[in-house]
């Protein structure tokens, strides 16, 4: 395939109405859309519309991706629930961008020179939703995410200056990240080590006291009772969530109170530290790779009889796949004899196997190309 686009979008808060869903099948031959969900797919040609007005106008959540990479995921929220400096701090103007309408307002995360990864990865709106909860939650930890990604992505990875101007604090509970978060580092391509490193300067989160909505309703004044009531009939999405943040600011206590910050932490000293971690993990890697293959190793001494079966099986099928396999059990039981020292016996026993097979050239050339010593014929 030399080139795929996917363009998907969702609702959460209320399905489309028919009239909407009817708009929205109209805007492409490609798209399959029910009340909650729309996906459109190209194999060649580009989607004719404006992807954000797209959400602006429908939906909740937008996620592009093509083969070549250029990932973009793109939240929409009722106005005001995401408080307006969200962002400030990041320095994140060329990757995520936070707009405010009077209705709603959009966070669109977009990272257009991205390459693709390695390998091919399905990525779906469905696994990455749940972040728009998360922020409307008051959890930065997606955010951060995405200034990992940025610095991860232009290189930033010489000592800096050891001031913290443009360095965001690294968000609580870092270290457990939710599925949703999990999936967007997947998708901004943030190394796992990179995220382990953040991690190692994450405060745990402190149980907070609960809202009580119950005395504080009655701090709200009488006009604003009405106006919730009003648009409450007019089921507004979001519209709890605005409540309980408007009650929050009325109430004395709640108001100052001050949320701990988190380390600020250069990106370069990050990378340093991920650097160290990389190399751990690979080497314990190696370690449980090696152990597994001597636990092997230990099976085939143990159980020779049954491999030797699975060899004579193998290359009787006559077969290049069967011969094949037959070689790679044929190097297994080599090496463990070599590993416990029975090569001899090895040797003996494979000569006499072998004496009926040596009139299978295919077989016979794939044993030469290992280096088995063949009887004479």
């Amino acid at each position: 395939m030399s080139e795929y686009q996917r363009y998907e979008f969702m609702t959460s808060d209320r399905p489309l109405t028919r009239a909407q869903l009817d708009a929205v099948n109209a805007l492409s031959s490609h798209i399959e859309a029910s009340s909650t969900h729309a996906l459109i797919e190209y194999q060649w040609g580009n989607f004719k519309h404006d992807p954000i007005k797209v959400l602006y106008t429908f939906f909740d959540g937008f996620l592009y991706w093509a083969n070549w990479g250029a990932p973009e995921l793109a939240l929409r929220f009722p106005h005001g629930i995401l408080p307006a400096e969200l962002i400030d701090g990041y320095d994140l103007d060329e990757f995520i961008t936070f707009t405010r309408r009077p209705d709603y307002d959009i966070l669109d995360i977009h990272f257009g020179e991205m390459e693709g990864p390695d390998e091919w990865i399905d990525y779906e709106l469905g696994s990455l939703i749940s972040t728009r909860d998360e922020l409307m939650n008051g959890d930065l930890r997606a955010i951060y995410i995405v200034w990992l990604a940025g610095q991860h992505m232009m290189g930033n990875y010489d000592e800096e200056e050891d001031d913290e101007i443009g360095v965001p604090p690294v968000p609580p509970a870092f270290g457990k990240l939710t599925a949703a978060q999990q999936a967007l580092a997947e998708l901004l391509q943030v190394p796992p080590e990179l995220l382990a490193a953040a991690a190692q300067h994450s405060k745990a989160t402190s149980p907070s006291p609960d809202d009580d909505v119950a005395a504080w309703v009655k701090l709200l004044p009488p006009d604003r009772c009405i106006d919730y009531l009003i648009r409450l009939a007019h089921n507004e999405p979001g519209l709890s969530r605005l409540l309980v943040k408007e009650l929050r600011e009325l109430n004395p206590s709640k108001a100052s109170t001050t949320l701990p910050t988190g380390e600020h932490v250069p990106y370069a000293t990050l990378f340093a530290e991920s650097r160290v971690i990389k190399a751990r993990l690979e080497r314990e890697e190696r370690e449980r790779q090696q152990a597994a293959h001597q636990r092997h190793l230990q099976d085939i001494h143990d159980h020779q009889d049954t491999y030797w079966r699975q060899v004579n099986q193998a290359v009787t099928r006559g077969s290049g796949a069967g011969y094949d396999e037959a070689v790679r059990l044929l190097i297994e039981l080599r090496e463990a004899a070599s590993r416990f020292q029975t090569n001899q016996e090895f040797q003996e026993r494979f000569s006499a196997w072998v004496q009926p097979h040596l009139r299978r050239p295919a077989f016979v050339k794939r044993l030469q190309d290992r280096t088995f010593p063949l009887p004479e014929m």
